[in-house]
Formats: C-alpha cells, sequence, structure tokens
C-alpha cells in the first residue's frame, strides 16, 4: 500500500460521504462489501479496489469524482523543476501527522530514520528509552503511514529483517484561519505508486 494514500485514506473516507451523500455512499459501501469483503476505509487505502467500485457506479466521470475529492485532501505543489511539495489541507489528516511528529520517542524514531534506512530493532538499539515504548512508537508510525518499507537487510543472527525509512523528507506545518496543514516533501519512488498523487497531477 502506498504511504501518501495510507496517510490521506481517512480524510479521503470523510470527504467521501460528505460529497457524494449518504444514500450514494450507502450504495458504495454495500458494493465494496460484497464485492471485496472490506470496509469501505480499507478499500480507500488500498485504492485501486475503491476505484473499481466507483467506476462500477459512475462510469468514466469516476475518475473526476476521486479527483474532486482528492483535491479536497491534498494539493500538488510544484515550482519549476524543483520536486514536487504535497499540501495536506485536511485538518484533521495534518493533526495526525502533527501529533506523531510531536511525540518525543516518534520525532527520535523519524529523525534517525531520515537520514538512512534502518530496521526497527537497529533503530530501537540507538534509543536510550524502554525498547517497549520505543517499539510501540515504531509500530504506531509503520501504521500511520509515516514509516514505509525500505528493503530488507540481514540481522546479526542471518535472520531477514524489513528495512524503514520516512516516507517524507520535510514537513512543514501551518496553522490558518482553517485550521492545521502540512507541507511535505516525499520520496519521488512514494509519488510514483500514489494512486492519489496520480489522480491529481495527471489532471
Amino acid at each position: 500500500m502506498n504511504p501518501l494514500d495510507k496517510i490521506v485514506a481517512q480524510s479521503v473516507r470523510e470527504v467521501l460521504e460528505k460529497d457524494l451523500g449518504k444514500h450514494s455512499y450507502k450504495k458504495i459501501e454495500k458494493e465494496i462489501s460484497e464485492t471485496h469483503d472490506i470496509s469501505v476505509l480499507d478499500a480507500v487505502s488500498d485504492f485501486p479496489k475503491f476505484d473499481l467500485v466507483l467506476r462500477k457506479f459512475f462510469g468514466n466521470n469516476a475518475a473526476k469524482i476521486e479527483s474532486r475529492i482528492f483535491r479536497k485532501v491534498i494539493v500538488v505543489e510544484k515550482k519549476g523543476r524543483e520536486e514536487p511539495s504535497i499540501l495536506i489541507k485536511d485538518p484533521d489528516t495534518a493533526k495526525r501527522i502533527f501529533e506523531a511528529y510531536g511525540d518525543p520517542i516518534k520525532k527520535i524514531i523519524l529523525e534517525l530514520l531520515l537520514k538512512q534506512p534502518k530496521s526497527i530493532p537497529e533503530t530501537i538499539s540507538q534509543i536510550k528509552l524502554p525498547q517497549a515504548s520505543a517499539y510501540r512508537r515504531a509500530k504506531e508510525l509503520i501504521q500511520e503511514g509515516l514509516l514505509t518499507t525500505a528493503g530488507h537487510t540481514n540481522a546479526t543472527d542471518g535472520r531477514k529483517v524489513t528495512e524503514y525509512a520516512t516516507t517524507f523528507n520535510r514537513a512543514t506545518f501551518d496553522v490558518q484561519d482553517k485550521g492545521l496543514s502540512v507541507s511535505v516533501k516525499m520520496q519521488n519512488r512514494f509519488l510514483k505508486d500514489s494512486f492519489v498523487f496520480n489522480s491529481i497531477s495527471q489532471k
């Protein structure tokens, strides 16, 4: 699952319900459940499944609906030849990211993995804090989409372990009248595979 898509999934689901209305939303919810045996949120987190269901209801207009909904959550900002920034303007999503960066243990983990991908055990070994707390925070960062699989390596005992990297290279928060927003820079490989990013940037 793409990390950007995972991060904005909850907000996209909420905007979808408001945008389409309860009647249409309930029909989509039923179709997703019957077709994929998952919730709307799970389908939104796995956008190709979400896209298939919307196309069944709206045909070629599904792409326009998706783009309209996604634009209410994020905006692609590009200046000249610079790598694009993603403005996450949905306050709830921005708040979740802000709270993660504001957690002292999570902040240390993010800073360590920003420099170089590492396994979680290797990362935790560099933190002079209770390991149980650090492992729990690392697991939460993975679930939130703020840490992403970056490959595999061999542990000292020969076992193959997963390495993780930060999803964002940079995150800048801003408070305005409409609430909190966050502008982020991401690795190109994450943007390339993001259904949300491509839906917006191709329009």
